[in-house]
């Protein structure tokens, strides 16, 4: 199985995929349907890819301008798949990302001086040992592991939302039909979208998504009242 990189520097490229790890990489038309949501959330961010396999969702980010790019992954032959994967793509892709070997529903905490130049907002004089939260976290657990404890799962993903940067957004990479809109806290900006048996679950603190989301939900309130 082949994965292509749908666009910007590296748009075109076809990456090596891993079978057989109980999850499944996004098929090309919903990955570039949620880039077209996220827009330029994408430039100049720190993106972390978790439960990474391939890494084709990080990778995708890189190619669209991401600042740095987290991979954290424990299985070895993903993990070698993925460094070869960054490897085809040349030493500026090998520069931005980094890849680790651990438990992706915890990452380490990731420091300036370990993680490189954060955003370029970021004040210059920070300390080295300052953290740095990602913008956009791509959570790819397996299907088993969340049907096996969706509410659990969910958890997860909002203890991670809680450790992204301002206006972060999680998405939440699920089988279609193990968790529904009333199963995630009401207390979030919640955009839930299937496609076929790929569910994605994309999650913002109340207030921080796109504003043509919230655009959209208005209008969409108004009608049905």
């Amino acid at each position: 199985m082949s994965l292509k990189i749908i666009s910007g520097e590296y748009g075109g490229r076809v990456l090596k995929a891993v079978r057989g790890l109980g999850t499944r990489p996004l098929l090309g038309q919903v990955r570039e349907a949620i880039f077209n949501i996220l827009g330029d959330r994408i430039e100049g961010a720190i993106v972390w890819d978790l439960f990474a396999g391939s890494g084709a969702s990080g990778i995708e980010s890189l190619s669209r301008g991401a600042a740095r790019v987290l991979f954290v992954e424990k299985n070895s032959r993903a993990i070698d798949v993925l460094k070869q994967n960054l490897k085809l793509l040349g030493p500026d892709a090998l520069d931005r990302g980094v890849v680790l070997r651990g438990d992706a529903w915890d990452p380490p905490v990731m420091h300036r001086g370990a993680f490189g130049t954060a955003r370029d907002d970021a004040d210059p004089e920070a300390a080295s040992d300052a953290e740095v939260a990602p913008d956009v976290i791509f959570l790819d657990p397996p299907y088993a592991m969340v049907a096996e404890d969706p509410v659990k799962s969910m958890a997860r993903a909002r203890r991670l939302l809680d450790r992204t940067a301002p206006n972060g957004c999680v998405l939440f990479h699920f089988e279609a039909g193990v968790l529904d809109a009333d199963d995630f806290d009401g207390d979030l900006d919640l955009d839930l979208r299937e496609w076929g048996s790929t569910a994605i679950a994309m999650l913002w603190r109340p207030g921080e998504a796109p504003e043509h989301l919230r655009r959209r939900w208005a209008k969409e309130r108004g009608a049905s009242a």
